[in-house]
Order: C-alpha cells, then sequence, then structure tokens
C-alpha cells in the first residue's frame, strides 16, 4: 500500500462523481498539483469538514500509487476558511487567481513557489480589494514563477535598456520587447507607451499587500493589456471568471448611473 503523505494545499477546483464522492484538485506546497478522489466527501463531515470548498486553505493527507492518476484523499483539515471571499467580488477576483494557476501548472510538478503566491494573493485579497496594482503584481509574478518571466526593461534584438518613457513594442506571436530601431525583427507587434513597463517591472519584488497600494495611474488600463498579452500565450481556454468579473462591472456601472 502507498505511504500517505501530507501537505498544505489550495482547494482549486472540485467535482461529484458518483452519489457520494468527490474528485478535488488542489495546488500543494510539497507535491505540486493533485488531483484525487475523496470518497464521500459530500456526505463525510468527519475526513472533509467543509474543507474542499473551492479557495479554501488545506492541510490534505493522501495516498498515491506509482502511475496512478487519481490520489486516494484520505482527509482534509481546514487551516483557512474561504472566509470573505465568498463576497461577490472578492469571489470572483479568487476565481481568476486560482484559474490562472490552475492553467500554468501541471499535475505532479512540485513548485511551491507557486503555492506561496496564490496563497498570498487569496489571503491578502481576504483583508482588501483586487486593486489594479494587486492584480498586474500577481500576474507578472506569477509569469515569473512559472518560468514565462518577461523582460520588461531591455530590448530582445539589440539588448540595450528600454528607455523608460519611449513606446516599445510587444511581440504578440510570443510575448518579447523590442526597442522602436529593432522592432521589424519581432514580427507583428503592438505598441506598448512609456511609462508602462517601469510600472511593471516596479511590481516584480513586492509583496502582494504593496503591490495593492501600488498607485498605476495613468497606465493602469495599458499595464493590464500589457499582462493580459503576456498570459494569454499560456493559457490553453478562455478563463471563465473573467466574464463573472465584467458581469459585475457591469452591473456597478449601471447600479451608479441610476
Amino acid at each position: 500500500m502507498a505511504e500517505t503523505r501530507s501537505s498544505l494545499a489550495v482547494v482549486l477546483r472540485w467535482r461529484p462523481y458518483g452519489e457520494s464522492d468527490k474528485i478535488a484538485t488542489l495546488l500543494t506546497d510539497d507535491f505540486g498539483k493533485l488531483t484525487g478522489i475523496a470518497k464521500g466527501a459530500r456526505r463525510s463531515q468527519r475526513r472533509f469538514p467543509n474543507s474542499l470548498e473551492p479557495l479554501a486553505g488545506v492541510r490534505v493527507r493522501f495516498r498515491q500509487r506509482p502511475q496512478a492518476t487519481l490520489a486516494f484523499l484520505e482527509s482534509c483539515e481546514l487551516m483557512r476558511p474561504v472566509g470573505s471571499l465568498i463576497e461577490p467580488a472578492k469571489f470572483a477576483y479568487a476565481g481568476y487567481l486560482v484559474e490562472l494557476v490552475d492553467q500554468l501548472t501541471s499535475d505532479g510538478h512540485p513548485v511551491p513557489e507557486l503555492y506561496a503566491l496564490l496563497e498570498e494573493g487569496l489571503t491578502t485579497l481576504q483583508t482588501g480589494p483586487a486593486t489594479g496594482g494587486f492584480l498586474r503584481g500577481f500576474e507578472v509574478q506569477l509569469l515569473a514563477r512559472a518560468g514565462y518571466e518577461p523582460r520588461l526593461d531591455s530590448c530582445s534584438g539589440c539588448q540595450d535598456s528600454l528607455q523608460p518613457e519611449a513606446t516599445a513594442y510587444l511581440a504578440t506571436a510570443h510575448g518579447t520587447l523590442w526597442c522602436a530601431a529593432c522592432r521589424s525583427s519581432g514580427g507583428a507587434t503592438v505598441p506598448v507607451a512609456g511609462g508602462v513597463l517601469p510600472v511593471l517591472q516596479g511590481l516584480k519584488p513586492l509583496s502582494l499587500d504593496a503591490c495593492r497600494q501600488a498607485s498605476l495611474t495613468p497606465v493602469a488600463g495599458e499595464a493590464a493589456e500589457v499582462t493580459g498579452r503576456l498570459l494569454s500565450l499560456h493559457l490553453l481556454r478562455p478563463l471563465r471568471s473573467l466574464k463573472l468579473i465584467a458581469q459585475l462591472a457591469h452591473g456597478t456601472s449601471s447600479a451608479a448611473a441610476t
């Protein structure tokens, strides 16, 4: 019999299986992304006491045989309740963080730095709003920790530093950045206004709480467009959370107009 293992984890998602079971996917601190079956989880309050809900922080105990695609989840202990993340806006943005991490990770590859970032993101979101600085900080740090860190301060052609206030050019096919003199070598590009890249670069080393307090004015919109383009290169499917975020934003705008 496979040995029992234990790790801190964040619940990414689950789906029902049969009448009483759940198949849950978690991002663990020690073993990377893990998908397993929780027997009786939809009925058992002893082994899974409200601990397999998406966004929750848990300690999971499981067994997994070599080459098996599903682990056997023995129990989950709730370490960080969902709490204020059930509020509509926070739930939508927390879902966005979780979906991004889910898509940029694969099963069975330990990624403690990504677990730490997601846990920090959800904990920070519980205590305050999802500002533009918070979201852009999470995005650039996620790209870096997932192995897709963009070079935001130098040209991919001549290797010279990109001038902070000069327009740079983002290659749409592979996410590299080019100066005006080298842009023709980057294929199809879109312009990035001066001031945007230094702001994003400055978010990389900060805590997410510090990112939340950072003002992105007046480049907030362009900063979101840049990180959106960079992330889209690594996403396999559209993010459902973006639809919910858009619906909430539309509802807020409608309410403000009445």
